[in-house]
């Protein structure tokens, strides 16, 4: 004949210290992984955009307040924008700051500004001006697909690998208009 189980009669647990507070943290910690996970999805965005003209002659300024436009009016947030300087052969003075200026702006909002630069002589022409000092030799490359899979390596975790990167590739840039 087995005995019966006996459970021994625990006294109450004091106030603040019962199973509703532990509910209450671990229900406190999973939510905050979930915002972090979020929030990492939200900064691991790409944005995508390229000039389609030469930016000599006062058009810088007027690229950098198109490029911050764009990057505002997008609802989430943005982690990084490559902009692709296809046909750009040079810089002059003006275009050097439009570019120091949008990495000022961007990186306030928490954005991380990537060049790639494929014109031949193009990247010389950004290190002799100060633009690869000030924005870090990692933040210029020589082509658009070298930035967008460089954006992807910064993530944490195994970015190479998943369909976002493939699909990154794939899309062309947006064209920013000057207007």
């Amino acid at each position: 004949m087995s005995r019966p189980h006996i459970m021994p009669l625990l006294a109450p647990e004091p106030a603040g210290r019962g199973l509703g507070q532990r509910a209450a943290r671990a229900s406190a910690i999973i939510s905050g992984r979930r915002k972090a996970r979020a929030a990492a999805r939200g900064r691991a965005q790409l944005t995508c955009l390229a000039v389609t003209s030469s930016l000599d002659g006062g058009q810088g300024s007027k690229l950098a307040d198109a490029i911050v436009r764009r990057v505002l009016r997008c609802g989430c947030p943005v982690g990084t924008v490559v902009l692709d300087l296809g046909p750009v052969s040079s810089v002059d003075d003006d275009a050097c700051a439009a570019i120091l200026s949008v990495h000022q702006r961007l990186t306030a909002i928490g954005t991380r500004l990537r060049l790639a630069a494929s014109a031949r002589g193009l990247m010389d022409c950004l290190a002799d001006a100060g633009i690869t000092q000030q924005l870090g030799r990692d933040a210029i490359h020589p082509s658009f697909r070298s930035a967008v899979l460089a954006t992807y390596a910064a993530l944490p975790g195994p970015g190479l690998v998943l369909g976002r990167t493939k699909t990154a590739l794939e899309t062309e840039a947006e064209i920013i208009s000057l207007c």
